[in-house]
């Protein structure tokens, strides 16, 4: 039998997919490329936001089309739980319908009874992610994931530290933790932040040699956390911090748990920290944001603290407690959004015109038709990349490179010494 597997949306949905493939291949089943070649065909959905939600309904119908009559089509994941019953009225081709909890289930469709729950197979290179909690607890206003993925729930120290381990053994260098709230770990299991204590154990892997903080909530970061990134030597000076806004008003209506005062001293103590570089998002146009509200989060972000942004467009999405309340119309929805991307273009070419001429330790994580790759300062698919120009370039490898030029992408650098230490 020969599987081909489709991920869609976020890093923890690819650790999802990457552990079912490895499952696959531990029972004997190869995984294919070529979904016309293939028996079966998996699609790991994403339903968090409504184009997420249209790309499921896109990729279902391209799969349809080059699959053969034989093949089976398998949807799993996110969009089920949200919308399942109208995709399936939708799209009768597909032979079967698999929610976030039935993934054995899904399994069992390809004759896999009894699935080795620690095998993984990592799609990624130089890196990769390692989730350590299912669902969220936060309840924000706009969101749809305590929905679709329950209650926040971590994942147990042993686990992660032995599945970090494995990574390391595959020759992985950076682990990238990663959950909905990374923060918030061990609150559930112990009512404190265990986050430090698990940074520390898998610190201790020798063949690991960066450790990356994504999706930290404001609410839950603590000093402690902060000591973390600072005094950790394999920590990378990186926090991914979304804030989503700056006003207090709007900040209650998402019911993100903090004020603008609160976060801009944790920020301000993140910025002690040598070196440190941080990325934020923010959603412009949420209910009931004032033109005065946007250009506070305009003139903050404009400031420059933060040195990587993603930008989103508000989605009104069934279901959600903002969904019912003042909804700002949709073409300054849309006129919000592209200021802020604006913003975003001229910070990125300014932040990464300042490293031209600095060398930097760069893993390189994927080869084309030149080698693209990472520094400590920006983190693997969100953030500029680091184009290498030079010879006998592996993926996986560390390499120091000097910077030659940029784009508000990407970076342009030289080596100058392969495989740093």
């Amino acid at each position: 039998m020969h599987v081909h597997m489709i991920s869609l949306g976020c890093a923890k949905n690819l650790v999802d997919s990457e552990k079912i493939l490895g499952i696959l291949g531990a029972n004997g089943i190869s995984v294919s490329a070529q979904p016309e070649k293939s028996d079966v065909v998996i699609i790991n959905t994403c339903g968090f936001i409504q184009p997420a939600l249209a790309e499921t309904e896109e990729e279902i119908g391209r799969a349809v089309s080059v699959m053969s009559d034989q093949a089976r089509l398998y949807v799993y994941g996110c969009a089920v739980n949200r919308c399942g019953a109208e995709l399936k009225a939708q799209h009768p081709r597909v032979n079967g319908w698999f929610r976030l909890e039935e993934r054995d289930r899904l399994l069992s469709a390809m004759q896999i009874n009894k699935p080795q729950q620690s095998v993984r197979l990592p799609t990624t290179q130089g890196y990769a992610y390692l989730k350590i909690a299912e669902g969220c607890s936060n309840q924000c206003t706009y969101c749809t994931i305590p929905s679709i993925r329950g209650p926040y729930t971590s994942i147990g120290q042993d686990a992660l530290v032995h599945e970090a381990r494995q990574l390391a053994r595959l020759g992985y260098k950076e682990i990238i933790l990663i959950a909905q709230d990374t923060t918030r770990y061990g609150r559930d299991l112990q009512n404190r932040t265990m986050l430090p204590g698990l940074i520390r154990e898998i610190a201790l892997i020798r063949p690991i040699r960066w450790i990356r903080l994504m999706y930290a909530h404001p609410q839950s970061l603590t000093g402690s956390i902060i000591k973390e990134i600072e005094h950790n030597d394999k920590m990378c000076k990186y926090i991914d911090l979304p804030l989503q806004h700056t006003s207090t008003r709007i900040l209650r209506h998402m019911n993100r748990h903090y004020t603008k005062s609160q976060v801009m001293r944790k920020i301000d103590q993140l910025k002690k920290i040598k070196n440190i570089s941080m990325r934020t998002t923010v959603i412009a146009g949420f209910p009931s944001e004032t033109d005065k509200e946007f250009k506070e989060l305009f003139s903050f972000l404009e400031q420059g603290v933060f040195e990587w942004l993603g930008i989103f467009p508000y989605y009104k999405e069934s279901g959600t407690r903002a969904a019912e309340q003042n909804q700002v119309p949709q073409d300054v929805i849309q006129a919000r959004y592209q200021e802020l991307l604006g913003l975003q273009q001229e910070l990125m070419i300014r932040n990464n015109e300042e490293r031209i001429g600095r060398e930097y330790d760069v893993l390189v994580d994927r080869i084309a038709s030149r080698a693209f790759g990472h520094a400590e300062f920006t983190a693997p698919e969100v953030d500029a990349e680091i184009m290498l120009t030079g010879n006998r370039i592996q993926s996986g490898h560390f390499y120091r490179a000097r910077i030659t030029g940029c784009t508000a992408h990407t970076l342009f650098g030289t080596p100058v010494a392969a495989h740093a230490a």
